[in-house]
Parts: structure tokens; C-alpha cells; sequence
């Protein structure tokens, strides 16, 4: 204190030398002020009746008029003039302080200590809400008032409390925080009366709830609107949840499974695959801890339930599997584990088998069947195609089997294929390979019996045909090519006829069926009675009597007039005037010519096929050279001598 020890000093002098001279000079008399000094604690100026400590005169007669005397200094700078300062280095005075201390203190005298107006809690009441009044528990230290916890002039923390927070609440009580991993977020703050009221709550610990009600002060309600509840929430959340803090996550004592394995039996034993969630410990995956819709706090009834985490099997597709159609998928799948993959009862088609015939019974077994993979072709939940299949038709071949995948898209597939593979493969299974109803040439017979008979029957047969089947020449799918060829059609035969290859590219003109690829409008690849694998009749001597029908195959597009008229304008351009010159050379009774006398079949080197070296005669061939005129022509052979002709004016040959 400043100076009020000298001053009291002062005032105990005075008050020894003269008593009388206070009364009758102070302010202190029998008609004034006669109150003052005789509380019980009384101020000390006031006591030794010097007034003028704290108040100064102003020159206005008194007694008789207001305003006679004023504070020496304003507020609560007139008491630290005295006194020390009770704010000074503190961040947060009290807020009665702006008018002085007077808001407490009484300047003059009080029968409480310090001359305040009242004492503990009372004091404090009045300007401040009654903190316990309706409380169920009150905080213990209020007992000692309100100054156990606030400074009554100004504190380092709001409220004038020394410090902030739980540092200021862990001065007297033991920290709750202590050994948690995971705390309560207003307790990791030293937020403690985000729950405990300071003064006094509803509740045991003064919490400003009780039980569950006090966690929805903050946390959105875990069961409202919800018809199966966890029965240990009707103790609160504190059967799971410390309040402060805990071992893991959410204030918990431990995680996943093992928190819940502290109630209910495990729900792993026994099974063999167990469903990831259950694996992992997340029970919580579709159970909810606080309530849920369906029993046992399930997330989600049914199929509903699965497709919160797994995607839907069945939306937009036409077919779907019974069981799962019925929202039923546990009566595939345990919900927890299984003795087989995805929590199955049993593995592949065992499983299926289960209401489905055995479709593995054929000598040549699918290999997806054989193997019980029936899920490579069928989906086991729904499908736009038939019996969930994974895709209709050919494409769910292709799958697979995407060599063939460019079937769907390539020109001249065998349209039993275009039809389904299906025509000819057994799906599941068939007696012989490929899961195929018959094998090779058989298997084709039963939809080509007329080609398959030819064949058969033919005296002529094309090796081919007898080396390689109908594989040799045809691809049973397609390749792009005509009928399934192997290869172009126009070049396909030079695959096994090199030879014919080379003289056909050597001939400077071309039998047109030749030039054209179509070997097939004079041979017959799959069997002929005649040689050659000839499509019809034709000679295989050089020399032969004239008969029609020894010429059938010529005449499938040449006339036939040609060759049996002596005379004609118009039947043949190989004429002298009108004298037919085919008829001479052809149509004779013993030894007429055949057109391969002259003509090479496939080619020659010489206008109208006209060959320039006729083979027959042994080592010899006969030479011939054709000259061609507009209007007839000439040749030079080595059967008779050099001759011309012309159709329109006639040449007379020796």
C-alpha cells in the first residue's frame, strides 16, 4: 500500500492530540455523517476522520448547496492511490472495474471484510445470474465461492480465471486425458465445459444432460426414425464410448470386431472364406452400432442391404437369376462366411448342381463345365440374354474364344455360324470333339447330304477331298472368301496345282473361265464320274468319232451348232466362206479332232487359244502358228500344209 500507512499514522496523532477538535472540525458530527464509523470494518480515512484524503473541496459553501466537495481522482484511479494495483499485467479485469471499485467495495465502511457490501456467492448474485438454482449437482468448489476459480478484479483467462480451459480445471482434479490415443475432440481442446457446466449441471459431474440427451447437445440422434436399436444405448453411449477419451477411434476401447466380440460370439469360426468386412473387423459395414431398419441393426433389408457396397447385379438387365430376383442373396451367399468363394455353401458347379441338372454327362466335356466354371458363360445374378448368359447368341462365344470374334463382322460366313455356334457345338457337352454331334465329314453331311452323295459316289474322287476332308478346301467358320474358301477362289486351286499355276501365267491369252478364278465352271472339286473331276462329258483321246454328247462339258457355253453344220453363215466364225471349218476338223465318224487338238484349254500363247505346240505324239509335238485376220486368218501346222480362210470372200486352199 502506497501511503496509507503514514497517513493512518497521521490520523492516530491527530485523533490523541485533540478528539474534541475532530468533532467539532470534521465531517463527522451530531448532525452530519453520523452513520459513518460504526461498521464494523471501517475505512481508514474515514476513521481517523480525514475526508479530504478522498475528497476535495470546490469552493461551494457547505453545508447548504450540492457539489461542494468532489473525488480527488476518477474511478479506481482514486484508490490506487492508495492502494495496489489488482488488474495490472492481467489481460481481463472485471468488468464492474470500468466504474471503479466501488461496485463491491464500499468506500466508506461495511461489515464485511474489505468493505465489501456482501460475502462469498452473495456478492456475486448481485449482478450475476444464481449459477446453481434447478442443478442437480453443484460444483464442490463453489462451497468457498466464487472466488476459488475467479479472481474478483481480473484474471489471465475470461471470466478472471487464472488460466484457460482444462489447464485451469486440472489444477484440482486428475486428467482424464491420460493414457488415451483417441480423445473427445472438446477435451483434446481443454474445452471441458463443452459438456460439464462449471457451476452446476442436470446431471452427475455437472454435465449440462443427462445420458444420451447430453451427446445430442452436439451429435445429430443415432436412432430417431429407425426401428431395431442397439439394446445397450438404453444405459447411454457411455456402454461404448468414454466420454474423454479412449483406445481408438470414437473414444472406443477397442476396434472393430473386437469391441462388438465383447458382447456377441465371433462370427468368423467355421468358415473357410469369410466375407472382407467380417475378415477385417468391420462389423460396422452392415450393422449400424446405434440402430438400423432391419434386425440386428442391419444397414438395409435384404438385397438392399449388399448393393449399399456392392454394385447392382441386376438394374437394366431382363433376365435375373430367381434368387436373387427375390432380394434373397443369402440363400447363395453367408452373410458372415462360407465353406467356398464369396461365402458360398460349395464351389462352381456343385453349387449349381444343387437345383440344376448335371450338364457335364457328354463323352467331350466344355472345359468351363469340366472345370465347374459355370459362371464363364452364365451370370450368376441376371443378364440381358437368355438363362443369364453373359451375352446372346455368338458373342458369348466370342468371349472365349476371340480368334472367331471376327465372324460377327466378316463376309461369307458359313450361315449355320451367322445362325449360332450352337448348331453344330454343344454347349456343355457332345460325343465327339469340340463338343461336336458328329466328326469331320460327318458332321457336314448332316446339312449338305446332296454334296456329301457326290462325293460318295464319285469314280473320280478329288484328292483333296480324300486327304483333308472338307477342311482341305473349306474353313467350317468363314474366311472371308466365297463359300469359306481357304483362300481366293481364283487362286485357291494353285494351292495344290503349282504346276497348272506356272502354265497358266505363262499363257499370253486365257480361257475365260480361267482368267476368271472359276475353275469350279469345268471341274467339280468334290467328285465327278468323269476325269478330271470334269463337270460333264469331254474326250480323253486326241482323235475321236463325233458324237454330241462326248462334248457336254464344251457345250455348257459354246454352241453346239458349231461343230454340226457343214455349211453356216453364223454359227461359227471359224469358217471359209461358208464352209465350216470346225465341222471339217471335228465331226467325223472315225477320227475327228477334239478341241484339244488345237485349243489350250486353260491357255495358250496364240489368239482363241490356239496352242503353238500340240502334245500326243510321243516326243513330237505338233508346231503351229495362227495368224488371226479380221476377217478369217491362216495357220502353219505340221499335220498339212500351210492354209487360210475368210467368211466373207473364200480362199482356195491346195
Amino acid at each position: 500500500m502506497k501511503r496509507i500507512f503514514p497517513i493512518l499514522f497521521a490520523f492516530a496523532l491527530a485523533a490523541a492530540a485533540s478528539s474534541s477538535a475532530v468533532a467539532e472540525e470534521g465531517c463527522l458530527t451530531s448532525a452530519c455523517h453520523t452513520v459513518m464509523g460504526k461498521a464494523k470494518f471501517v475505512h481508514g480515512p474515514v476513521a481517523a476522520g480525514e475526508c479530504s484524503v478522498c475528497h476535495e473541496k470546490t469552493g461551494k459553501k457547505h453545508p447548504g448547496k450540492k457539489g461542494a466537495f468532489k473525488d480527488a481522482a476518477a474511478g479506481s484511479e482514486l484508490c490506487a492511490q492508495c492502494h495496489d494495483s489488482k488488474t495490472e499485467g492481467k489481460s481481463h479485469p472485471h468488468s464492474a472495474l470500468k466504474d471503479g471499485c466501488v461496485g463491491c467495495h464500499s468506500p466508506h465502511q461495511s461489515n464485511y471484510e474489505h468493505f465489501l457490501y456482501n460475502e462469498g456467492a452473495p456478492l456475486c448474485y448481485r449482478c450475476h445470474g444464481e449459477k446453481t438454482r434447478g442443478m442437480v449437482d453443484v460444483h464442490p468448489a463453489l462451497e468457498d465461492g466464487c472466488i476459488s476459480c475467479h479472481d474478483p478484479h481480473a484474471g489471465n483467462a475470461p471470466g478472471m480465471l487464472p488460466e484457460r480451459g482444462a489447464a485451469f480445471c486440472l489444477t484440482c482434479h486428475d486428467d482424464p486425458r491420460a493414457g488415451k490415443k483417441v480423445l473427445h475432440s472438446p477435451a483434446a481442446d481443454g474445452d471441458c465445459t463443452a459438456c460439464h457446466n462449471p457451476h452446476a449441471g442436470k446431471a452427475r459431474g455437472m454435465l449440462v444432460a443427462a445420458g444420451a440427451a447430453l451427446c445430442t447437445e452436439c451429435h445429430d440422434s443415432k436412432t430417431e426414425g429407425k426401428k431395431h436399436v442397439h439394446p445397450i444405448l438404453e444405459d447411454g453411449c457411455t456402454g461404448c464410448h468414454d466420454p474423454h477419451g479412449g483406445a481408438v477411434k470414437g473414444m472406443l476401447p477397442a476396434s472393430g470386431s473386437k469391441l462388438c466380440y465383447q458382447c456377441h460370439d465371433s462370427k468368423t469360426k467355421g468358415f473357410k472364406v469369410v466375407h472382407p468386412p467380417v475378415a477385417d473387423g468391420d462389423c460396422l459395414a452392415c450393422h449400424d452400432p446405434h440402430a438400423g431398419n432391419g434386425p440386428g441393426m442391419t444397414v438395409g433389408p435384404g438385397g438392399e442391404l449388399c448393393t449399399q457396397c456392392h454394385d447392382s447385379q441386376t438394374e437394366g438387365k431382363r433376365n435375373v437369376h430367381t434368387p436373387v430376383k427375390d432380394g434373397d442373396c443369402t440363400s447363395c451367399h453367408g452373410p458372415h462366411g462360407g465353406a467356398a468363394k464369396g461365402m458360398l455353401p460349395a464351389t462352381g458347379a456343385a453349387l449349381c448342381y444343387g437345383c440344376h441338372d448335371n450338364k457335364a454327362q457328354g463323352s467331350v466335356v466344355h472345359s468351363p463345365v469340366a472345370e465347374g466354371d459355370c459362371g464363364s458363360c452364365h451370370d450368376v445374378h441376371a443378364s440381358d440374354a437368355p438363362n443369364q448368359l453373359a451375352a446372346s447368341g455368338n458373342d458369348l462365344c466370342y468371349l472365349c474364344h476371340d480368334d472367331k470374334a471376327q465372324l460377327a463382322s466378316l463376309a461369307n460366313v458359313h450361315p449355320i455360324v451367322a445362325d449360332g455356334c450352337t448348331n453344330c457345338h454343344d454347349p456343355h457337352s457332345g460325343p465327339q470333339k469340340l463338343m461336336l454331334s458328329a466328326s469331320g465329314d460327318a458332321l457336314c453331311a448332316s446339312c449338305h447330304d446332296k454334296v456329301a452323295e457326290t462325293a460318295r459316289s464319285a469314280s473320280h474322287p478329288h484328292g483333296a477331298l480324300e486327304d483333308g476332308g472338307c477342311a482341305a478346301c473349306h474353313d467350317a467358320h468363314g474366311t472371308g472368301y466365297p463359300r469359306m474358301f481357304s483362300g481366293p477362289a481364283e487362286t485357291m486351286c494353285f494351292d495344290c496345282h503349282d504346276a497348272m499355276q506356272t502354265t497358266i501365267a505363262k499363257a499370253r491369252y486365257q480361257h475365260e473361265p480361267v482368267k476368271a478364278g472359276e475353275c469350279a465352271s469345268c471341274h467339280n472339286p468334290h467328285g465327278s464320274s468323269n476325269s478330271r473331276l470334269l463337270v460333264a462329258s469331254y474326250p480323253e483321246e486326241f482323235y475321236a468319232p463325233y458324237r454330241g454328247e462326248n462334248f457336254v462339258l464344251c457345250y455348257t457355253c459354246h454352241e453346239q451348232s458349231a461343230m454340226e453344220y457343214a455349211r453356216t453363215s453364223e454359227a461359227t466364225g471359224f469358217r471359209n466362206g461358208d464352209r465350216n471349218l470346225h465341222f471339217v476338223h471335228v465331226n467325223k465318224a472315225d477320227k475327228g479332232r477334239v478341241c484339244k487338238a488345237c485349243h489350250g484349254v486353260h491357255g495358250a500363247d496364240q489368239p482363241r487359244l490356239i496352242q503353238s505346240a500340240i502334245p500326243g505324239f510321243g516326243k513330237w509335238e505338233i508346231p503351229i502358228t495362227y495368224t488371226q485376220t479380221k476377217t478369217g486368218g491362216g495357220c502353219v501346222v505340221g499335220c498339212h500344209k500351210p492354209k487360210t480362210y475368210d467368211r466373207v470372200r473364200a480362199v482356195g486352199n491346195q
